[in-house]
């Protein structure tokens, strides 16, 4: 008797996001929220760590910019280790790959030793967020897997975000030190959890080893209502996979067909969106000030950006879901004149956190939705790479914009000018989207429907 065959991408498909999917994202979730706080740390300890060591803020700059090279390293390396060596062992790698320098940077007593634990652990941080990513997708209907990539991209803000307020209670009773100890706890706590509690993307599993004896478990728990043979063969068929005419291997497959353009205009718009995120994400405190605002409320700004944009992509997510990607065309086409507004000489306090809010809510409503839109382009086999060479994309364009930023500040170029060049990435964000959104409905939704129908 021929062993009944299990399609557990169509299965997905047809339950939706039940238990296991919600233990993944809910791990994925904390992840991230360590991720996120630990990339945050540098910020709010700079100033006590430029006092106590008496260095020169340039130096401590040179800081900043190999965390970033080290995010760009991890997004070009771990997206192949993904998918050759699977999701899970790759999120719980790059746990650990962010979670010891966190802890050795409690000792760190000079630039060199900054600057070298910054790097191994930016190449950790960078490189796990794809993954993460890539991994709730996989335990998503296609109907949903925006909503959970912005769902996880979450954590990343939130945990950011925490990072702010435990700075202010904690660094000035026990030193700048006391933020590194809490991020390094809670990060070797999080490994220790996914090590005991992640599951393998069972997609992974079926396509890439279809042998291995965690998939009937893993079924077992994905399908607890339904009875899984003995000798079920499983298999993960994808209307991607399937349409795509595969001619190269690995990372050159994002280049074959019609991804060949998909893959392209996802690397523009991950520039774009990191050119317009983070010049605001770096220099709104400055800006703020400079357009007459008090220094203590610009300082606040910063926090209202980065909240104001996950009411963004909490906005978008699900019209992401239902329209695909041309729905977040939206927040650039607002997030831009928004930007213009914020450089009228003038205007009243109200008025220009209003503006903040709003410009918040679109670029960083952005910067979560770039992420969502990119998983909807690859299947399985390919999506972590595809979703970290995007990635590499967007860590370069986050290198570029605050020096970008700082050379037109330094220029003292009018207030006014200065954000008609910050809006010109949301010009650009918005026709990558109509091209994309064109694309995917032409090209990647029309045979996944079709299947679907089927």
């Amino acid at each position: 008797m021929a062993a009944s065959s299990i399609d557990l991408n169509a299965a997905i498909e047809r339950i939706g996001v039940r238990r296991l999917g919600v233990v993944v994202i809910l791990l994925c979730f904390l992840m991230m929220l360590a991720d996120g706080y630990d990339f945050g740390t540098l910020s709010l300890a700079a100033p006590s760590i430029l006092k106590e060591w008496s260095i020169d803020p340039k130096e401590m700059g040179a800081v900043f910019s190999i965390t970033f090279f080290g995010l760009l390293v991890g997004s070009l390396i771990y997206g192949w280790i993904g998918d050759r060596f699977g999701r899970r062992l790759t999120i719980i790698f790059g746990t650990f790959n962010f979670a010891i320098p966190i802890l050795l940077t409690i000792w760190a007593s000079s630039v060199d030793q900054l600057m070298a634990l910054r790097f191994i652990g930016g190449i950790g941080m960078g490189g796990i967020v794809p993954i993460a990513y890539t991994l709730v997708s996989e335990y998503a209907p296609r109907r949903m897997r925006s909503t959970v990539t912005v769902i996880t991209n979450a954590g990343y803000n939130l945990g950011a975000a925490l990072g702010g307020v435990i700075a202010s209670v904690t660094i000035p009773l026990y030193g700048w030190q006391s933020l590194y100890v809490i991020g390094a706890v809670f990060s070797f706590v999080m490994a220790l959890v996914l090590i005991v509690w992640l599951p393998e993307s069972i997609l992974f599993l079926a396509l890439k080893r279809a042998a291995s004896p965690l998939i009937a478990p893993l079924a077992r728990r994905l399908l607890p209502n339904e009875t899984i043979p003995a000798d079920a063969a499983f298999t993960a068929a994808d209307p991607q996979e399937e349409g795509d005419r595969v001619s190269r291997a690995g990372i050159f497959r994002l280049f074959d067909g019609n991804r060949a353009y998909a893959t392209t205009l996802l690397w523009l718009l991950f520039i774009a969106d990191a050119l317009g995120f983070f010049f605001l994400a770096s220099w709104l405190p400055v800006v703020m000030q400079g357009a007459g605002v008090s220094p203590s409320t610009a300082s606040l700004t910063a926090s209202l950006f980065v909240f104001a944009g996950l009411v963004g992509g909490f906005l978008v997510m699900r019209f992401l879901d239902r329209i695909g990607p041309i729905a977040f065309i939206a927040l650039p086409i607002v997030g831009g004149p928004v930007e213009v507004l914020m450089g009228v000489q003038g205007l009243a306090e109200p008025i220009l956190l209003v503006a903040v809010a709003v410009a918040g809510i679109c670029l960083a409503g952005i910067h979560m939705a770039v992420y969502a839109i990119a998983i909807r382009f690859y299947p399985p086999s390919i999506r972590g790479s595809g979703m970290s060479m995007a990635t590499v994309w967007g860590r370069a364009g986050g290198i570029v914009a605050p020096y970008v930023g700082g050379w037109l500040l330094s220029a003292h170029m009018p207030l006014q000018q200065l954000m008609i060049f910050a809006a010109l990435p949301c010009i650009a964000t918005a026709l990558i989207g109509i091209a994309l959104g064109m694309l995917y409905r032409r090209h990647f939704d029309a045979p996944v429907a079709a299947a679907a129908a089927a």
